[in-house]
């Protein structure tokens, strides 16, 4: 028989399958967009300023300047995730450490 999931039960299991599917989702739609709309985006997402991200260095709010705020602001197990996404499709997924440095990011084009 198979138990109900009652409030305040295992809301990290939880919390952590809601990451994973929206990381999925956000994926799959980066993926699908395969042409550059040509739009004129002064925060787009672009391979120099891509390039100039330092893992442990660069933060959040330099981050900010760059591609402005972020589509998403996900928290979870100590970590947060925000997701950027330009008017050209091209998007940005970073984790940020505790003091909002740079842990690790991924980006399509």
């Amino acid at each position: 028989m198979r138990e109900k999931w009652r409030f305040g039960e295992s809301t990290s299991t939880i919390h952590s399958m809601r990451v994973i599917l929206l990381i999925s989702v956000a994926l799959l739609v980066s993926g699908c967009s395969t042409a550059s709309l040509g739009v004129k985006d002064p925060q787009a997402i672009q391979s120099e300023k891509v390039s100039s991200i330092v893992t442990g260095v660069t933060t959040r709010d330099e981050l900010t300047q760059m591609f402005g705020e972020p589509e998403m602001k996900i928290p979870a197990g100590g970590n947060s995730y925000y997701f950027y996404k330009d008017l050209n499709l091209n998007s940005l997924w970073v984790v940020f450490n505790e003091d909002w440095t740079v842990q690790t990011y991924k980006w399509s084009d």
